[in-house]
């Protein structure tokens, strides 16, 4: 009888070098770009000409393994499902890659125009970067307004000690070598010049397109400013006059202004503190506002929190899903992109808005809110207004002063009515339903929820 034959041996397949190799080539690659060995114009440019290299190292490696698996026995590697879509991501990548570093950008910019809509970029960033730094001090005579405008860079404006301006210019300057960096440099040392009661420093010009203008002034402090960047910040402190600034792509910061302040901005922060007069702001991202004597009005998109702190007179704010006005602030408000809270307010309140909860605390006068989908709670303090809130799959929760008289009017479509006042409920229907006199009476307080819960409680 012949033994049974042994099982057949199984060789696993060997693993290929190929992704280790390029991963170690990658690295070495991205490490010389981030120490600044080489710069990324240049690591861009490499890239674009030789990614085939790649390419063709990733083949000699796949041939290479091929033939010392069929010299050993062994089963030779194969181009596994990850392998074959990196290769076409790379392929995809290089040639696209190619097809850029092609462009002429300093045409495209030209044609464009100086902002690009692209916050804190432009085509003139490409390229070694040359620093020059210059100063100069002007008499400013019967400045009764000043003007700052900049393509690129930031702006920090103090006050002066007399009617002069003294000011500090930092440039960063691209151009493909340092001769083509100091003819630039010749060319862009800014002035003041008097158009009628005004004085302007301009920096928007041609010339300035091709760097990027840091700006430090000393300037008189009563005269009215006017300052705009294109692609940078702006911080003002310490002015008599009205301020208004326009900026994209850098923070804003206005402080201790006596007069008006109006804040055109896209993108990144903005602090406004004392001031004493009304506040305009127009977009921004993070917000933070205090100590304001006048009205504020806040129109546009704010993607990030508001904060706002002790503001002397009416709040207005307005955006696509959100519109708030109400008459002063003692307190704080926050708010974010899914939540309003509110300390010491002074109505009239009113409120229209959706998706966001809503927490106000001592708040007096005629409140009106609406909402969506998102609870709201209410503490107001007397003196009562009128309250009138409505609220579409989200409960509201109302918490009165013990001694408070009103005269209450609630329904509930879908939900139920819960109160510590003695008032006549009935929950037993698809639409609960509180009404009744408290106390003494006085302002009408009511309420509706669609398929929420309606609570009134006492302090």
């Amino acid at each position: 009888m012949s033994a049974p034959n042994p099982a057949p041996y199984y060789q696993p397949r060997p693993r290929s070098m190929v992704g280790p190799v390029l991963l170690i080539a990658i690295g070495v690659v991205a490490l010389l770009g981030t120490t600044g060995v080489i710069s990324r114009l240049a690591l861009f440019m490499w890239f674009a000409r030789y990614w085939p290299v790649l390419i063709i190292l990733w083949g000699v490696i796949k041939l290479g393994e091929y033939y010392w698996a069929r010299s050993k026995g062994y089963p030779t590697p194969r181009l596994g499902g990850g392998s074959i879509v990196l290769l076409i991501f790379l392929i995809i990548f290089g040639f696209t890659t190619t097809r850029l570093a092609g462009v002429n950008w300093k045409e495209v910019g030209e044609q464009i125009g100086p902002d690009l809509g692209i916050e804190g970029w432009s085509p003139s960033d490409w390229g070694p970067s040359y620093e020059f730094s210059e100063n100069f001090a002007t008499p400013l005579p019967g400045a009764s307004q000043i003007k700052i405008l900049n393509i690129s860079g930031d702006i920090k404006v103090t006050a002066s000690a007399d009617n002069q301006a003294y000011a500090i210019l930092h440039k960063e300057l691209h151009g493909g070598s340092q001769d083509e960096a100091n003819r630039m440099n010749e060319t862009t040392h800014p002035k003041f010049a008097q158009q009628g009661s005004a004085w302007v420093l301009d920096l928007s010009g041609s010339d300035y397109a091709r760097g990027r203008f840091n700006l430090d002034l000393q300037l008189p402090r009563n005269a009215v400013l006017s300052l705009t960047t294109r692609r940078g910040g702006i911080s003002v402190t310490d002015r008599k006059g009205d301020v208004d600034v326009t900026a994209s792509g850098g923070d804003v910061s206005v402080e201790q202004v006596t007069g008006n302040a109006a804040v055109h901005m896209r993108g990144h922060s903005l602090t406004a503190r004392k001031i004493s007069g009304d506040v305009t702001v127009e977009g921004g991202n993070n917000s933070e506002i205090s100590d304001v004597g006048g009205s504020l009005t806040m129109t546009g998109s704010f993607a990030g929190g508001v904060q706002m702190t002790r503001i002397g007179k009416q709040v207005h704010f307005s955006t696509s899903r959100t519109d708030m006005q109400f008459g002063r602030l003692d307190g704080e408000l926050n708010m974010e992109m899914g939540d309003l809270r509110a300390n010491s307010l002074t109505g009239p309140f009113k409120l229209d808005t959706r998706n966001k909860s809503v927490h106000l605390e001592d708040l007096s006068g005629d409140i009106h809110i609406n909402d969506k989908s998102a609870s709201v709670e209410v503490r107001p303090k007397t003196p009562l207004g009128a309250i009138d809130i409505s609220n579409v799959h989200g409960e509201i929760d109302l918490t009165m002063p013990a001694n408070a008289g009103f005269q209450l009017n609630a329904e509930s479509v879908g939900g139920e009515i819960q109160t510590d006042f003695n008032v006549n409920v009935d929950n037993s229907g698809k639409t609960a339903t509180a009404r009744g006199s408290v106390g003494k009476g006085g302002p009408e307080v009511r309420l509706r929820a669609d398929h929420g819960t309606i609570q009134v409680r006492k302090q």
